[in-house]
């Protein structure tokens, strides 16, 4: 919305050559520096009083031919930078009744990160990835009217009256050519119209509108009429020639879709923590317990097995203290045993060991002592 003086109503509104055309589109949206004259104009509200009020004039007695099986006007809401396809998306507006629709903007937006994801990925184009030749912004429907008249060019030699002209001297189909052209717009030619229609992406900023309609019978009670133009007209000529219609929108405001990475990188890794989490029980003190138990505990031991090694083989080498006598060496099978059981077996071994020293020790070392006590013993025994 911009801060800018504008009339309440425009009543018989005529275009001026002091408004002007700005570049708008769905992705960019409007300038920031803009007056108040320029078109497409933002709405001055909601509601019927602050929409648009359409008198039209079917001018019946004037019909030749038709589209149709009915006489009438046709309305389509369509977005300013693309070209409407009113025959095929049209709102019929029948003459006699007063129309109301109610309209409700849709909008498509798209993550500017999403930029790096290819477009076969993505299915949408930006607005500088679509390079059309006739229109200046790329919408789907933009490129689908490029598309079909490319291909009435080569099928028919020309092209339909309100298709682009990309070539700008390219003949208008007359009515010899209404075959060729059903035949290529009701795609009965192959596969030649969806392979080019395949091409055309839906953009990835887009604005559509949606309307719900509403009519009811103009009729003519003796009451004032609120459109000064229709008093002068006929009841008869009114119900046969004179179609109204009313557009406004519905709300001040409206939801807009937004499309975006369904995993992201923040996204992927919050989910692996969490089934690792989950499952495995992990945490980042666990990879500190992987480390200390895989690489630091193993180092330790062999370390502290390499010492109490060397420590043994010391004492049994101090065992024999007799020079005479030589030490007492106890061979040591070595068996692959597992880490956690290594550590009692040696305990019991050095254990061993010690036990089998003293009672060595005490058979061959005798004091004098006693050996003085075993003779007199001995001597009294004999007298």
């Amino acid at each position: 919305a911009f801060s800018c003086s504008v009339p309440l109503t425009l009543r018989n509104w005529n275009k001026s050559k002091r408004y002007r055309a700005v570049d708008w589109h769905a992705e960019l949206g409007y300038s920031r520096s803009l007056g108040s004259d320029y078109y497409p104009r933002s709405s001055l509200g909601t509601g019927e009083s602050l929409g648009m009020s359409l008198m039209l004039n079917v001018e019946a007695d004037s019909y030749y031919c038709s589209s149709s099986n009915s006489i009438g006007f046709k309305i389509a809401l369509h977005s300013p930078n693309e070209s409407p396809n009113v025959r095929e998306t049209g709102v019929l507006l029948s003459p006699g009744l007063e129309t109301k629709l109610r309209i409700e903007p849709a909008k498509m937006m798209t993550e500017l990160s999403l930029r790096h994801v290819h477009r076969k990925y993505r299915h949408c184009l930006f607005q500088n990835e679509g390079n059309l030749s006739y229109f200046a912004h790329y919408t789907q429907r933009n490129c689908e009217m490029e598309c079909m008249s490319r291909l009435l060019l080569q099928r028919c030699g020309c092209v339909v009256f309100y298709m682009p002209r990309i070539n700008g001297n390219d003949t208008v189909c007359s009515i010899r050519e209404a075959q060729c052209v059903e035949s290529v717009r009701l795609h009965t030619i192959g596969h030649v119209v969806e392979s080019c229609l395949d091409n055309c992406l839906p953009s990835c900023f887009d604005l559509s509108y949606q309307a719900t309609t509403y009519a009811t019978k103009i009729s003519y009670n003796d009451f004032r009429h609120a459109n000064a133009h229709m008093r002068n007209l006929s009841q008869a000529y009114v119900e046969r020639n004179i179609a109204v219609v009313n557009l406004y929108y519905k709300e001040h405001t409206f939801r807009a879709s937004k499309q975006t990475e369904f995993i992201g990188i923040s996204d992927f890794l919050s989910n692996v923590g969490g089934l690792m989490g989950l499952f495995l029980g992990f945490s980042f003190l666990s990879i500190a317990e992987c480390v200390y138990f895989a690489l630091i505990r193993p180092c330790r031991i062999c370390a502290q097995l390499r010492q109490q090694r060397a420590v043994s083989a010391l004492e049994l080498g101090r065992g024999g203290g007799d020079r005479a006598t030589p030490p007492v060496v106890v061979p040591i099978k070595r068996t692959k045993v597992h880490v956690s059981a290594m550590m009692p077996q040696l305990q019991w071994q050095r254990q061993r060991q010690r036990q089998r020293q003293r009672a060595w020790q005490q058979q061959q070392h005798i004091s004098s002592a006693n050996w003085l006590q075993a003779e007199l013993s001995q001597q009294y025994n004999l007298a």
